[in-house]
C-alpha cells in the first residue's frame, strides 16, 4: 500500500476504521497552497502531449503529473501500477488520457496539487443526516469559534460559534464523507467519517508555526477589502473567505439570490462557474463562461468572458472579454477586452482594449486601446491609443497617440498629438493643438517685434520646436493712429544651420479701432529668419501677408485705418529665452 505525505493536515480517524479506511484517507490528506492562476481552470482539463511504449502504469500516471504539475495519489490495492501500458496522444487534457489508461471504473478528485483516482461506487439513496460538534485548540483545549467546518463535495460549510460549536447537515451520497477544519493560522484538519447517521464529533486542531508555513505569492488583492466588498458583503462571508483561502471547486453552474443564499450557499465565494445568475447579488471565486447579475457581481478571482451587472462589477483576478455595468466596473488586475460601464470604469492593472463610461475611466498601470469618457480619462502610466473625453485626458507616462478633450489634456511625455482647449506636457516631440499650449521643460518664448501695422507686439510662445502655440497682444500709442490687438497662433521652427533658423507663423487677430460695433480681424502669415545673438535672446525679421476682414466697419476720429483686404509687410523683432 502508499499513499503521499503531507505536513499541511492533521488527520483524526475514529480508531476502529483505520484498518479499513487508512488508505482512503491518507489519499485525501492533501491539499492545494494558493497561487497558481491555471487552477482555476481544473488540472483534469490541462492539456499534455505525452508518448509511452510498455511503460509500467505507475510510470505513465507519473510522467502525465510531471508534465501536469500535479501528482496522483491512490491506492495501490486497487490500482495495480505494474501493469504495463501504451500511451502516445498530442494535446489531450488529463481527464481524456486517464479515461483511457483506465476505463470507465474510475473517478476522479482534484485536491489541491493532486488529483485522487477512486473506484466508482453506485450512490445510495438520497438522504440526509446532521454533524455536530465543537473545533477545540489540540494545545490548549480553547474552543475555537469563527472556524469553517465544511464537506468539499457537498460544498456544504459552516461556521463555529462563540462556543466553539457547529451543525453541519449532509445528503448521504456516498459511504464515507471527508470532513475538513479550516481557521486563519491554522492548519488544516481533515476527519474521515462514516455517512449515513447522525453523529457528534469533537475536532482538535493545531496552531501553524512559522517555521512550517510555506511561501507563496499574493496574486490578487481581495475583493472583501474594497469598499464595495466591505459594504455588500456580509462580516460572515468575509470570515469564511479567509479561512478557506486554499480551497476552490469548480462547477458548471451557480444561481443565487444574494451571497451565501444559493444553489452553493455559504461556499459560494469557493467555486469557480461556467454560468452564473443572481437575482440580487453574486459572490463567487470566478467565472469561466457567462454571469448576470440584478445588482452586483463579486469575483474573488478571474473572470472570462461576459459579465453584466445592473450596478456594480468587482473582479478580484484578470477581466478577460466584455464586462458591462449600470454603474461601476473595478478589477483588482488587468482588462483585456472590453468594459462599459455608466458611472466609472477603474482598473488597478493594465488595460488592453476599450473602456467606455458615461463618468469616468481610470487605469493603474499601462493603456494600450482606447479610452472613451464623458467626464475623465487618467492612466497612471504610459498610452499606446486614444484617449477622448469631455473634460479631462491624463497619461503620467508617454503618450503615444491621440488625446482629444474639452478642457484640458495633459501627458508626462507627448509622443502623439494633442487636442484641447489646454495642452500641457512636460516633454514634448509630438503635436499640441489648442488655445494654449503649454510644455514645462520644452520651448518657450517672450516675443517682442514691430510690424508695418503696430509698432509695438509682444507675444508668448509654447510647445516644440516643429510646433508651438503663440498667445500675442499688439498696440500703437500714436494719438493719430491708435489701435488695439490681441489674437492667437501656430508656428515652426526648423533650423538651417547652427546660426540660422527659418520660422514660419500663422495668427488671427481681433482688432479694436475704436468702435464697438464690429470687431475686424487680421489673418496673418509671416515668414522670418532667426539669429541667435546670446544664449537667451535672437534677432529675426522677414517678410509678412495679411488678409484684413473689417465688415464695413470704419475706424473711429483718430484710430488708425487698416491697409486693403489683402497686403504684404514685414516683422522684425527679438526673440527672448
Amino acid at each position: 500500500m502508499r499513499w503521499h505525505k503531507t505536513n499541511r493536515f492533521r488527520i483524526m480517524v475514529p480508531l476502529r476504521k483505520i484498518t479499513g479506511f487508512l488508505p482512503v484517507l491518507m489519499a485525501l490528506g492533501v491539499w492545494l497552497l494558493p497561487g497558481m492562476s491555471g487552477f482555476a481552470q481544473g488540472r483534469l482539463e490541462k492539456r499534455i502531449s505525452i508518448k509511452l511504449s510498455q511503460k509500467p502504469l505507475k510510470q505513465a500516471l507519473a510522467e502525465i503529473g510531471r508534465k501536469g504539475d500535479f501528482y496522483f495519489s491512490y491506492n495501490t490495492t486497487i490500482l495495480k501500477g505494474d501493469s504495463l501500458v501504451n500511451l502516445a496522444e498530442e494535446n489531450r487534457t488529463v481527464r481524456q488520457l486517464l479515461d483511457k489508461l483506465l476505463g470507465d471504473h474510475y473517478e476522479y478528485l482534484e485536491s489541491g496539487r493532486y488529483i485522487i483516482l477512486l473506484p466508482k461506487a453506485a450512490p445510495p439513496p438520497a438522504k440526509t443526516y446532521m454533524l455536530s460538534g465543537t473545533v477545540v485548540d489540540g494545545t490548549t483545549k480553547e474552543k475555537i469559534s469563527q472556524a469553517s467546518v465544511y464537506e468539499s463535495t457537498q460544498l456544504v460549510s459552516t461556521l463555529t460559534d462563540t462556543n466553539g460549536f457547529f451543525r453541519l447537515r449532509l445528503r448521504d451520497r456516498n459511504p464515507h464523507a471527508v470532513i475538513v477544519v479550516s481557521k486563519q493560522l491554522y492548519r488544516d484538519t481533515l476527519m474521515l467519517i462514516e455517512a449515513g447517521h447522525d453523529q457528534q464529533l469533537t475536532l482538535f486542531i493545531e496552531r501553524d508555526r512559522i517555521a512550517e508555513l510555506s511561501p507563496f505569492v499574493v496574486h490578487h488583492r481581495p475583493v472583501e477589502k474594497t469598499w464595495l466588498g466591505r459594504w455588500f458583503l456580509s462580516s460572515k462571508a468575509i470570515i469564511q473567505s479567509r479561512n478557506l483561502i486554499d480551497f476552490f471547486a469548480s462547477k458548471p453552474i451557480q444561481f443565487s439570490l444574494t451571497p451565501g443564499l444559493g444553489t452553493h450557499g455559504a461556499m459560494g465565494a469557493q467555486v469557480i462557474n461556467k454560468f452564473s445568475l443572481s437575482l440580487v447579488g453574486g459572490y463567487t471565486a470566478g467565472v469561466n463562461g457567462f454571469e448576470m447579475a440584478g445588482a452586483f457581481n463579486i469575483d474573488k478571482n478571474e473572470v472570462k468572458y461576459v459579465q453584466y451587472a445592473g450596478v456594480f462589477n468587482v473582479v478580484g483576478g484578470k477581466m478577460t472579454g466584455m464586462q458591462l455595468a449600470g454603474g461601476y466596473n473595478l478589477d483588482m488586475d488587468s482588462l483585456h477586452g472590453f468594459q462599459a460601464s455608466g458611472a466609472g470604469n477603474n482598473v488597478k492593472g493594465g488595460v488592453r482594449g476599450v473602456q467606455l463610461s458615461g463618468g469616468f475611466n481610470r487605469v493603474e498601470k499601462a493603456l494600450e486601446g482606447v479610452q472613451l469618457a464623458g467626464g475623465f480619462n487618467m492612466v497612471n502610466a504610459g498610452v499606446s491609443g486614444v484617449q477622448l473625453a469631455g473634460g479631462l485626458n491624463s497619461s503620467k507616462g508617454t503618450m503615444k497617440g491621440l488625446q482629444m478633450s474639452a478642457v484640458v489634456n495633459y501627458a508626462r511625455n507627448l509622443k502623439g498629438v494633442q487636442i484641447g482647449l489646454v495642452n500641457i506636457a512636460d516633454t514634448s516631440s509630438g503635436y499640441m493643438i489648442g488655445l494654449v499650449n503649454i510644455v514645462r521643460n520644452g520651448y518657450h518664448k517672450v516675443t517682442v517685434s514691430a510690424t508695418e501695422l503696430l509698432p509695438v507686439n509682444v507675444a508668448y510662445k509654447t510647445g516644440s520646436r516643429s510646433f508651438y502655440s503663440i498667445l500675442q497682444a499688439g498696440w500703437s500709442a500714436d494719438p493719430h493712429e491708435k489701435a488695439y490687438s490681441v489674437g492667437l497662433g501656430i508656428g515652426t521652427e526648423m533650423t538651417v544651420s547652427r546660426r540660422l533658423a527659418w520660422v514660419n507663423e500663422f495668427s488671427c487677430s481681433h482688432f479694436y479701432l475704436g468702435s464697438k460695433s464690429g470687431t475686424p480681424l487680421l489673418y496673418r502669415w509671416q515668414s522670418f529668419l532667426q539669429m541667435p545673438v546670446t544664449k537667451k535672446m535672437a534677432l529675426f525679421a522677414g517678410p509678412a501677408f495679411s488678409i484684413y476682414q473689417a465688415d464695413h466697419a470704419e475706424p473711429a476720429a483718430g484710430y488708425k485705418t487698416m491697409p486693403g483686404t489683402a497686403s504684404f509687410g514685414w516683422a522684425a523683432g527679438i526673440n527672448f529665452f
